[in-house]
């Protein structure tokens, strides 16, 4: 299984890019544009599209879709982005219906500024004093470029949270906050952008209010939006899409109904699945249903260790454990395809709503973090920050802290991860998406955000609901599924909670 040696030298830092302030000696084989006075550097597998007019101009590296036109291409929507977009606030708008995984670098008069696809999901590092290296992809690429050195930091709270307070979070994978192990590096989140000439990131979301909608409103635009997502990027791309027990897989596989001939289904089936998992018997009961093929990918554990070594150091939170989804099925297997995902929990309230008077250790709780200053901190911080702005245009802290802190943090680990082997896409990647899911009112659909999702289904595929939607798969599961039902199971969360919440304080 070995590789030669240099033979796979050509996934290194794959699919990133790096913008600097003067010419630097990137690998022989990148791409090179000159933004204005920055020097942009990408890999040859990242792809880019430019536009120019008059003295504005959008650089798009990663891929852009449009729902209401499956048909157009990025360099398509580029154009129209240059066109409408006279200034930053406009961009900023014509920028909202589109779904992607991008960054996007627009010069104009008023100097360079960079901003992400909604989930941040093309990942941003950038150095918050004057350097050569701008920002890049990962730090580990902005760090190697910088001068002065951008080094990692002394200080032993920091530390003590990634050494040891991290490890037992989402596999030491959830950082909290936007800072970084390294002085002088931060990590553009979603929602806000780069202000290239003041090093510093501003909040573009959410902008202006919104109208609540009424269920079928927004099940109408947001069933339109899936669908057309689906259909561009399967014109676009070979396909291939997991498709669990869950609601949001179940979703986007309503969704490509009428794709259905274009897109690879299929499960990975790690350790911990057999084929008594819900996550495997429901999705092979329902395409057993419908007559589609339905792949279960037993994952073979042994990986090339030339391709262990630059998968780890390609992206700064990588690890072990999808290293063997990574290399034996989707590099050696698919590396052609757009793997699609789903993130739908921001419009679904997965959290609940934040209590009247929410607290930093409230919101650290809810990430995992039960007894880390660190996090609290970092919480402090960020509901300074994001507080007035939910209140004034009425978006739940808890649905913004799950996309923010969770999804702009943890969330975006497992796409860079990937960016090794095959390009991802979420379809709900979308400012458009996520405010017609969050628009609805809670009264109308009795506290259950889930109701949008079976109505979604049962208008683009009604037959996807004769099966359960993440039944439980053990007794424990069962207990609190039905602890669940009877609302009984916030009694033993909100012990929990204050349990913690005293200890923490004790501490």
């Amino acid at each position: 299984m070995d590789q030669p040696e240099g033979a796979l030298d050509h996934l290194r830092w794959r699919r990133q890019f790096l913008l600097t302030r003067r010419a630097v000696d990137p690998p022989s084989h990148w791409g090179h544009l000159e933004v204005g006075a920055f020097q942009l550097y990408h890999h040859p597998d990242l792809d880019v599209a430019q536009g120019r007019l008059a003295d504005r101009e959008v650089v798009l590296l990663g891929y852009l879709f449009d729902a209401a036109k499956p048909a157009r291409t990025s360099q398509d929507i580029v154009a129209d982005l240059v066109s409408r977009a006279s200034d930053w606030p406009g961009l900023v708008r014509a920028l909202k219906p589109y779904a992607g995984r991008f960054v996007i670098l627009y010069r104009d008069g008023a100097g360079l500024k960079i901003v992400q696809d909604a989930l941040s999901l093309r990942e941003v590092y950038y150095a918050t004093g004057p350097n050569t290296a701008v920002c890049a992809s990962q730090p580990g690429l902005l760090t190697k470029f910088s001068d002065p050195n951008l080094r990692r930091t002394e200080d032993r709270e920091t530390l003590d949270f990634y050494d040891v307070e991290m490890r037992p979070v989402r596999n030491g994978r959830l950082w909290v906050g936007d800072g970084t192990l390294f002085d002088g590096v931060k990590h553009l989140l979603p929602n806000h952008y780069l202000d290239v000439e003041r090093l510093a990131a501003y909040r573009y979301w959410p902008n202006e209010p919104w109208k609540p909608l009424e269920v079928s409103d927004a099940v109408d635009r947001a069933c339109a939006f899936l669908q057309g997502m689906l259909k561009a990027v399967t014109s676009r791309y070979p396909v291939m899409m997991a498709v669990t027990a869950g609601t949001d897989s179940r979703t986007l596989l309503a969704a490509s109904r009428d794709v259905r001939d274009k897109v690879y289904y299929f499960i990975n089936s790690r350790p911990r699945l057999s084929g008594r998992s819900a996550d495997i018997r429901i999705p092979a009961r329902i395409f057993d249903r419908i007559g589609l093929p339905f792949h279960v990918h037993q994952i073979e554990q042994e990986v090339d260790p030339r391709f262990r070594e630059i998968f780890l150091s390609n992206t700064f939170f990588a690890g072990d454990d999808l290293l063997p989804v990574v290399y034996n099925v989707y590099y050696r297997r698919h590396t052609g395809k757009v793997n699609l995902l789903g993130v739908g929990e921001i419009g679904r309230a997965l959290w609940g709503s934040a209590p009247r008077n929410v607290t930093p250790y409230h919101l650290a709780y809810a990430l995992g973090y039960t007894r880390s200053r660190f996090a609290v901190k970092a919480c402090e911080a960020w509901l300074a920050e994001a507080g007035p702005v939910a209140r004034v245009h009425g978006v739940d802290l808890m649905s913004l802290l799950l996309w923010e802190q969770l999804l702009g943090n943890w969330g975006a680990v497992g796409n860079s991860e990937s960016d090794i082997a095959m390009e991802e896409f979420d379809p709900y990647d979308s400012h458009y998406m996520y405010e017609t899911l969050l628009a609805v009112d809670d009264r109308s659909v009795g506290g259950d955000r889930n109701v949008v999702f079976r109505h979604m289904i049962r208008r683009m595929w009604p037959e996807l609901l004769d099966f359960p939607i993440n039944p439980p798969d053990n007794t424990r599961d069962a207990v609190k599924h039905l602890m669940k039902g009877l609302r009984l199971s916030g009694i033993p969360k909100r012990l929990r909670y204050e349990w913690h919440r005293r200890r923490f304080q004790w501490s």
